[in-house]
């Protein structure tokens, strides 16, 4: 009798191996059909220091983001690291791999959230147009 609870347990466990096995398979072989990233031209790399200068780099191109170093961002390794981080964010297309140096943040470019300061003055000041507009229709 008590090799029959063994044999059980153990063919159960050999079933619920191979059918995990097969699940893990399907779903891999699902992965490798979906199409692959959009390739990028490695050609160029174009380099910025300024939002300015990112504006007339192309969208979707290799992307070296310059960071202007201080003497107390040396000093600082966190203020280092925030500014690192905010540049990662503002340029680089999050679908694709980044790189970061102390120097500068290498990755696909995106205009996504890149804004010249009149638009972003202009944005914020039609927004308060609207909520005041508001209030003084309630």
């Amino acid at each position: 009798m008590n090799y029959v609870g063994h044999i059980t347990t153990f063919v159960a466990a050999v079933a619920a191996a191979v059918g995990l096995s097969i699940f893990s398979m399907g779903v891999m072989a699902e992965q490798q059909e979906q199409p692959s990233k959009n390739t990028v031209d490695q050609s160029s790399v174009c380099v910025a220091a300024s939002d300015e200068q990112a504006l007339g780099c192309p969208e979707g191109g290799m992307f070296l983001a310059r960071l202007a170093i201080n003497e107390s961002d040396l000093q600082n390794p966190l203020i280092l690291e925030n500014r690192v981080l905010n540049t990662m964010a503002l340029y680089c297309d999050t679908n694709f791999e980044i790189q970061h140096t102390r120097t500068g943040v290498l990755c696909v470019l995106t205009h996504e959230r890149i804004g010249t300061p009149a638009e972003d003055a202009n944005a914020i000041e039609a927004v308060e147009e609207a909520s005041v507009e508001e209030a003084s229709a309630e």
